[in-house]
């Protein structure tokens, strides 16, 4: 039984990657620093929109540095980025199933509401834990153990469904199935103990349910 889905934002649901490298190649070009093309902005989300920016820069960045970015960042996000095939369906679809679903996201949490916003799909959710939501982030397993305990549901009956070994290693810290999508930004390889329970071909044709069956995996200690 699936009471609860706990779902990855960038790269899972919405292709950030345009806006990301619109705002972050603005940033670099005020600092006199060399642009990077689309693709390695690709390869380094994941970890938030400050690590992305240090990332570029070589090492932390001074503060004018990070708010230049998020000034840029906060007028394109959600305007140059895209849901993924089939996203918007699913979420609806679930959600009127009753299925409780959750946000699980290293990106900053004014970023993350405004871009569920702008894309028109904040309503569907019922909980958003972003990067700076806690004092840990993915793959802490307080951060799914955050997101469970305010369902009111148990792992063995949630799921996440995320883009990369990083959601895989959330899921697997705090006992719940791992489902990886086709599309996004998955930086790491998918072996071993980083191997998810199923790889989600298309989110217009995933169903959830079909694959609620088995047992989640016990949680690391």
């Amino acid at each position: 039984m699936l009471r609860a889905l706990l779902i990855d934002l960038d790269g899972t649901l919405v292709d950030t990657a345009p806006e990301l490298a619109l705002a972050l190649n603005a940033t670099l070009r005020a600092w006199q620093r060399e642009t990077v093309d689309e693709e390695t902005v690709r390869g380094w989300i994941g970890d938030g929109a400050r690590a992305l920016v240090e990332k570029a820069f070589g090492g932390p960045v001074d503060e004018a540095v990070w708010q230049h970015f998020s000034l840029v960042y906060s007028e394109v996000c959600g305007l140059h980025s895209t849901l993924f095939p089939g996203a918007r369906e699913l979420l609806q679809r679930l959600a009127g199933d009753g299925v409780r679903l959750a946000v699980l996201t290293n990106k900053e949490a004014a970023f993350a509401h405004r871009l569920l916003a702008r894309h028109d799909i904040a309503d569907l959710f019922d909980l958003l834990v972003a990067g700076d939501s806690l004092t840990v982030r993915k793959p802490d397993p307080a951060v799914a153990g955050h997101a469970l305990a305010a369902l009111d549901v148990p792992a063995e009956e949630a799921a996440l469904l995320g883009d990369s070994v990083t959601d895989v290693r959330t899921a697997r810290a705090a006992g719940l199935r791992a489902w990886i999508v086709g599309h996004g930004y998955p930086a790491g390889e998918f072996a071993g103990a980083d191997r998810p329970d199923a790889f989600v071909g298309s989110l217009a044709e995933f169903d959830p349910r079909s694959l609620a069956g088995g047992e989640a995996r016990r949680p690391i200690h």
